[in-house]
């Protein structure tokens, strides 16, 4: 079937936008990993100018009749299955953007860019009220914005989720988070029942950095991260970020006391990376060549971090090798006694060192800051009171300084108020997917402790990567499981883990 012209004109129209955002998606990346603390204000002035083309071609008049156009060819045979989802996606996109005056995205893209800086200061000080003005300044963006898109919408920061989780909302997340909290509660007490914990003394001594480096890059290259389409930084936050299917950017962070932030950090990051180059290559610059949402793409860096990177299967596999790395550190020790070490579950105060268990609580607390922002019942300043009052009450502990608590993330700093929930719902989903895995591949732990990785990252390539944004979440977790998004798959697995750790 030939491609109808009007197709070839929208198609050529999002390529130079897709180019665009990867052009700005680099900048980001430089700040974060290479560009000199001075570079900050002119920085945030070029991703500004970069994005606010972006947006001037997305709401343009020409780029709005072209839609039109082809929204009307939707019913009458002219476009391919494929075609017809790019065009609801990018219609969908248009519509968003249209929405947002372009100063208000020159202004927002700007401060967003400068709040990086300031928020990294604020850490490195373990000062909140160094971030605090320029937060508030951030957060009275995202109500604008969210104004501006939520039009219909029950609550306005469904307007902000959405951008993460298309279709979702906060009447949809909440008795989810509510199920899920309470069933946590009620798991991480059977883990204070059982008694003695296992030792992680061992995992916390000292492990020499450039050799952490060394072995975590090493062991993502071997769980299939691809080193010719990508490569590993450091970062203040550990993150993937791409620029395409063969530029795939990961960075992590050296704690030489507490390995598990660089090797667990980079396993996580490297399962976004996989995804980002498992997309389908006759979809590249397409709007169906990209995840489908952020749920699904924590899906699969949670999958390989914890499904994967922290059963017993995978350091039957992986402890040799982490002797050879560090004997001195290993000396005595069996793949057991890492396998229950880096299991070990208590409350903590960061998110991105909590166990699995306990991880959910730290992003339901953010969920419910984040709905108090957007909406007015909470500002700001009142932050860090808040913080402390949750973990307290969730978690039974309270950050010792604004570094351990309310300033541990980026994200804020990014603008990137609706994503949190993506975390948890990735959780729920990897649960689900393992689950799947384990019905089709019978002797799927063997296949793991064997180091088999290959047929692992194939399955996941087969039912979940390729598709990019072909089906939607919803689409692709019926397809794949045979039912909805459900927590109870997870709370099945962690507790069959806390009986198998603990017993």
């Amino acid at each position: 079937m030939a491609t109808p012209v009007p197709f070839d004109s929208f198609l050529e129209t999002y390529r130079t936008m897709a180019d665009l955002s990867a052009a700005s998606a680099a900048l980001h990346w430089d700040q974060e990993t290479h560009m000199p603390p001075r570079a900050a204000s002119g920085r945030a002035e070029q991703i500004a100018t970069v994005d606010s083309l972006v947006h001037r071609m997305a709401t343009s008049t020409e780029y709005a009749t072209v839609l039109t156009e082809l929204e009307g060819m939707l019913g009458n045979g002219a476009l391919e299955t494929w075609q017809k989802r790019a065009v609801k996606e990018a219609v969908r996109a248009q519509r968003r953007a249209a929405k947002l005056p372009e100063e208000f995205v020159h202004e927002l893209s700007k401060t967003q860019s400068l709040s990086q800086h300031a928020w990294k200061q604020a850490r490195e000080a373990a000062d909140f009220s160094m971030f605090a003005d320029t937060l508030a300044k951030l957060v009275e963006l995202k109500r604008r914005e969210a104004a501006y898109l939520g039009e219909g919408c029950e609550n306005l920061y469904d307007a902000l989720i959405d951008d993460f989780e298309p279709g979702m909302t906060v009447a949809q997340l909440r008795p989810v988070f509510e199920r899920l909290k309470s069933g946590t509660r009620l798991l991480l007490d059977r883990v204070r029942d059982a008694g003695a914990k296992p030792d992680k003394s061992f995992w916390l001594s000292r492990f020499e950095a450039e050799r952490q480096l060394a072995f975590a890059t090493n062991l993502v290259g071997q769980l299939g991260f691809s080193f010719e389409s990508g490569r590993v930084d450091l970062s203040t936050h550990p993150f993937c970020t791409s620029f395409g299917v063969d530029d795939v950017r990961l960075t992590t962070r050296i704690r030489e006391n507490e390995p598990a932030a660089c090797i667990f950090g980079l396993i996580h990051e490297a399962g976004h990376g996989m995804y980002e180059q498992g997309f389908d290559r006759a979809y590249v610059r397409t709007p169906v060549g990209q995840a489908i949402s952020m749920g699904i793409h924590e899906s699969q860096s949670l999958f390989w971090e914890n499904m994967i990177g922290r059963g017993e299967p995978f350091w039957n596999w992986a402890f040799p090798r982490l002797a050879e790395a560090f004997p001195e550190n290993m000396r005595g020790r069996s793949p057991r006694d890492m396998y229950r070490a880096v299991n070990v579950m208590e409350p903590s105060f960061i998110r991105v060192e909590a166990d699995e268990l306990t991880y959910n609580l730290h992003i339901v607390m953010r969920f419910e800051i984040e709905e108090a922002l957007i909406n007015g019942t909470m500002e700001a300043s009142e932050i860090p009171v808040e913080w402390n009052k949750r973990m307290e009450q969730y978690l039974g502990v309270v950050p010792p300084n604004d570094a351990l608590g309310a300033l541990q993330d980026v994200h804020w700093s990014f603008g990137l108020f609706g994503y949190f929930p993506s975390y948890t719902l990735g959780k729920l989903y990897a649960a689900m997917f393992h689950n799947q895995m384990a019905r089709e591949i019978p002797d799927l732990d063997g296949v793991i402790a064997r180091g088999e990785f290959a047929v692992v990252l194939s399955w996941l390539r087969e039912k979940i990567h390729r598709w990019g944004r072909l089906k939607s979440a919803d689409e692709l977790v019926r397809d794949v499981c045979g039912r909805p998004l459900t927590e109870t798959d997870f709370l099945e697995y962690i507790s069959r883990k806390i009986d198998s750790v603990y017993r």
